[in-house]
């Protein structure tokens, strides 16, 4: 099976063939199917447990957004189970899913770049009004528009970006970088955005936005996402730049192992 969606741009080399020494599971098993998919794995010491669509998968091994993979089956789900080293960093794991995609589904992909219409996000002039986290420090509270707030307190380093109702996103982060927090706004606008606010710290921060002027609840006044932002302390802007995807060009299901 080959795939079909060839993104437009100037090719760049071939990205599946793997390093010599790339690490591979100990045991491992992918099996089609599955009842419930998920956009992460589960992972406990030296094993991770995944039932994802492919689509996931591929993001997963090659750390890029699911948004820009691109080619044919890449919703088909499947179960993925396997054991590693425990002391396995998450790129060697990353390493590993990668490999095992090359060899049971006899992978092969290629990157491509495209110059395209997206965001900047960048530190406004004034003070940064969200927290920063320190080491050894309390965190603040959620939002309390927040429903789940254990989960949404145990959900250290990672970034919630949720459409909760029609034409309003949610987005939370918990110590997190500005770069996750772009990853989040691409989620919810659509387009790609690019962190330049020059901010290496991790942070603490959770708004929500109105999509766009029709059909907001006008009993709730959710702000436009520029003054949003502006109300943290930051800013983003129209802005061309070039993205990367990633392209399947062979794909091949795998009897069940």
């Amino acid at each position: 099976m080959c795939g079909l969606t060839i993104a437009m741009g100037a090719a760049r080399s071939q990205t599946g063939s793997l390093p010599a020494a790339v690490p591979q599971f100990e045991v491992a098993s992918v099996k089609p199917g599955g009842r419930f998919a998920w956009t992460g794995p589960d992972r406990a010491g030296g094993r991770i447990r995944w039932t994802a669509q492919l689509g996931y998968l591929i993001a997963y091994a090659y750390n890029i957004d699911i948004m820009r993979v691109e080619g044919s089956h890449l919703g088909a789900i499947y179960a993925l189970e396997a054991t590693f080293e425990p002391a396995a960093t998450d790129e060697q794991v990353r390493l590993m899913v990668r490999s095992l995609l090359a060899d049971r589904f006899k992978m092969r992909v290629h990157s491509v770049t495209e110059e395209v219409e997206g965001y900047a996000l960048t530190a406004g002039k004034g003070r940064l009004k969200i927290m920063e986290a320190k080491e050894g420090g309390p965190p603040p509270p959620v939002p309390e528009w927040i429903t789940d707030v254990s989960a949404a307190m145990n959900a250290q380093g990672y970034v919630s970006a949720m459409i909760p109702e029609p034409d309003v996103a949610a987005i939370v982060g918990r110590r997190v970088s500005m770069s996750k927090l772009a990853w989040g706004l691409e989620r919810t606008t659509g387009k790609p955005v690019w962190d330049q606010t020059g901010l290496s710290g991790d942070y603490y921060f959770g708004f929500r936005y109105a999509q766009s002027l029709s059909d907001v609840d006008s009993t709730v006044q959710y702000p436009l996402l520029e003054t949003a932002l502006h109300n943290l302390g930051l800013e983003i802007k129209k802005q061309k730049g070039p993205i990367e995807k990633l392209v399947v060009d062979h794909f091949e299901a795998p009897s069940e192992n």
